[in-house]
Formats: structure tokens, C-alpha cells, sequence
């Protein structure tokens, strides 16, 4: 199976360990995908009824997160979590080469450089998408129970205003409403934050908040997908005031 997914592979997959690539992720409100994800998981039903897929054995899920380059080209990140993804999601894992190398209606990010690919995460269950299991306009996202904070998002904020002052008020001088983005993982992790809109500093200040956050304790109930945790991106709105 290996040699026969050998060129999707090449076609798909970057390695994460491409320092010099930022992870800048898409905007708020700006689509990955011509129609939205509701578009791309309708195009992914079409591969595998196309290709004749069956469904896996168990209802697997993989959380994709790939890195679509300035061509529209999709790159699937292979980090630490991908791979245990592909140890214990095999068949979601096949089902993930098979199909995404087959889409071709990426949209680059406006904000994409020449060396830049911008970020897009998704959760992939391809039981969902198979045969008469696939319902028009299904979304994955939207049909998540979204994660949530102990204490709420206020408190979230407070606390991530405290490390911001505490490590970064000398380097660092916000000022106004930002939206940030970040992951939160089945284990109830936050990272990979981005920040909008952009300024000049903004890849090193993202690089910094990444690195300060590692402090916060675990205090995120993830998002569920029919009662199971998943991985989501979430967004909030921050206020920084320079008094």
C-alpha cells in the first residue's frame, strides 16, 4: 500500500520541521475552500464514491491539517500528532491521501507570501462521507459541540492578558480589538495561536504567545463530535490597551 501511495504522498505532504515556513493560519471569515466546507466535504464524497471506497471497519477520525500554498496546492503537515493519528486511524489516515490530492478547488490566503503556505485544519471522518452515510451539506464543523473554558472565555482572556503583560509588555506594545485563532486538542490543550489583523511584528509576537501559553494549565473541555473529543479551532476577540 505504502508504494502505491508513494506519489500522493510527495503531492501532499510537508514537513513540519520546515522552519523557515510560518504558521500563519486563514483569517476570520475566509475560506480555505471555492464554496466552503461544505463544498469540500461534498468533493471528498464524490472521490471516494468515484473511487469505489468502502467504509472502515470503525467509525475512525482524523484531524487534518494541511497548508495550502500561494498555487492552491494542499499540503498535509506531518508533526508529531499526524503520525499518532496515523498509528491509531490507519484507515482515515488512507482515506486522507486518497482523496485530498484529488481536490483542486483550494483557495490560497490572501495574506500568503511567496514562501508562505497558510494553515487549515478540519476533523475527517470518512464513515460520514461514504455512500448513503453522506447527507447533503454536511459540515463536520458545524454540527461540533463547540470547546469550552473553565470559568468561560472571560476568564480565559484574563488569564492570557496576565501572561501577556507579565513576559511581553516590554517587547510588545498591542493596542486595540484582535482576533485570535488556536487549536484545542482532544485533551483539552490550547496552541497554535495566530492573531489578526497583522502588523510587521505579528510572526514573532504569535512565536512569543505560542511559547508564553505553554504555562497555562489544561483547562479547556474540547469540542465533541457525537460525544467524542475532538480537536477545533476556535476564535476570540481581545482587547489590548497600552494605560
Amino acid at each position: 500500500m505504502i508504494k502505491k501511495l508513494f506519489p500522493f504522498i510527495i503531492l501532499l505532504c510537508y514537513s513540519s520541521v520546515c522552519a523557515q515556513i510560518s504558521n500563519a493560519y486563514y483569517s476570520v471569515g475566509e475560506e480555505a475552500y471555492k464554496g466552503g466546507a461544505e463544498k469540500m466535504y461534498q468533493d471528498i464524497h464524490d472521490v471516494i464514491t468515484r473511487k469505489n471506497l468502502q467504509k472502515c471497519p470503525k467509525n475512525e477520525y482524523f484531524y487534518v491539517k494541511l497548508r495550502i500554498d500561494r498555487t492552491g496546492k494542499p499540503g498535509l503537515i506531518q508533526d508529531k500528532r499526524t503520525k499518532e493519528f496515523m498509528q491509531k486511524s490507519p484507515c482515515a489516515y488512507d482515506y486522507v491521501i486518497k482523496t485530498l490530492g484529488e481536490l483542486h478547488d483550494w483557495i490560497p490566503s490572501k495574506n500568503v507570501t511567496l514562501s508562505d503556505g497558510t494553515l487549515y485544519e478540519f476533523p475527517f471522518f470518512p464513515n460520514d462521507l461514504v455512500g448513503h452515510n453522506y447527507k447533503k451539506d454536511y459540515n463536520a464543523k458545524e454540527q461540533t459541540e463547540k470547546a469550552s473554558y473553565e470559568g468561560g472565555t472571560d476568564a480565559f482572556r484574563k488569564e492570557l492578558a496576565y501572561l501577556i503583560g507579565e513576559y511581553l509588555a516590554d517587547l510588545y506594545k498591542p493596542e486595540g480589538v484582535f482576533e485570535l485563532s488556536f487549536t484545542v486538542n482532544e485533551n483539552g490543550r490550547a496552541s497554535d495561536f495566530d492573531i489578526f489583523p497583522k502588523s510587521p511584528s505579528s510572526e514573532q509576537f504569535v512565536k512569543d504567545i505560542n511559547t508564553i501559553t505553554k504555562r497555562m494549565k489544561d483547562k479547556w473541555i474540547p469540542a465533541k463530535f457525537r460525544g467524542q473529543n475532538i480537536s477545533s479551532r476556535n476564535v476570540i476577540k481581545i482587547r489590548f490597551r497600552n494605560d
